[in-house]
């Protein structure tokens, strides 16, 4: 009758630590796996809304600052800036969107509202309005995105410079 006893606190005793354990290890289990199962970054793979095509001048390029969501792990940031981007709507309703960055050193560029013109403040580098260097040290035109209209709307690819 002792035996039996001692058996069974034994087993009863076993058994609540492990459903106890148990208890435990699953919510630390799942904290490791939950990543694997969810996609837990996202954000800036797809084209982002820059705004209407009526909010683009024809012929007059408007900096915009562009904004999108990203997840991180459990947090969600909300109209996150990303950076900025130069956009010139031409006559026929097409767009180009540019880097604000000088090709030569990263220079912010500027638009030259009466040279019609990009300027680069850092060591001259001149752009017509198609991005091409016009004169300075750019090796190169300026950078440009991806771009698409889409029911009205500028959208770029901001991950894809051209």
């Amino acid at each position: 009758m002792e035996n039996n006893r001692r058996r069974f606190l034994k087993i009863a005793s076993h058994s609540l630590g492990g459903i106890l354990a148990a208890g435990i290890a699953a919510p630390l289990v799942g904290l490791g796996i939950h990543p694997l199962l969810k996609e837990t970054v996202y954000g800036t793979e797809d084209f982002i809304n820059l705004g209407k095509l009526e909010d683009f001048p024809v012929g007059v390029p408007k900096k915009i600052n562009v904004t999108s969501s990203k997840m991180d792990a459990w947090n969600v940031f909300e109209g996150l800036v990303m950076g900025s981007v130069w956009v010139l709507r031409k006559e026929d309703n097409s767009i180009n969107v540019f880097s604000v960055n000088c090709p030569h050193l990263g220079c912010g560029i500027n638009w030259g509202e009466e040279e019609k013109q990009f300027l680069c403040p850092c060591h001259g580098g001149v752009f017509d309005m198609s991005g091409k260097v016009i004169s300075g040290p750019p090796p190169r035109g300026l950078y440009s995105y991806d771009t698409k209209i889409q029911n009205n709307s500028v959208l770029v690819n901001y991950n894809k410079l051209i």
